[in-house]
């Protein structure tokens, strides 16, 4: 897993882990961490990120992305909330930092 001490900004490059697999199911999406077996769901604004960072994506581009979809969030708010999202992905060894 990853080291307690990384350090996320919105410059951080953040990538889908080659050890999981997952799938769509409706607007939502499915991943299972090929490192501990376990099952993970995601709702439809993480299931836009994970699209997203099949590729890598900085966490601004992934803000600028998910702003254009999504209305009524400020930047400050969009920032907080993916950074702390991605943290638990890369945490669940699902997505790394680049």
């Amino acid at each position: 897993m990853v080291s307690d001490n990384i350090r996320l900004s919105v410059a951080s490059a953040i990538v889908a882990s080659p050890q999981q697999v997952s799938c769509d199911v409706a607007d939502e999406a499915v991943l299972l961490s090929m490192l501990n077996g376990e099952y993970y769901g995601l709702n439809p604004v993480g299931a836009s990120i994970w699209k997203l960072i099949q590729e890598p994506r900085t966490v601004q581009e992934l803000c600028t992305r998910l702003m254009d979809e999504y209305d009524g969030v400020s930047v400050e708010e969009c920032e907080a909330k993916v950074l702390a999202f991605v943290s638990e992905l890369i945490s669940l060894g699902l997505a790394r930092a680049l």
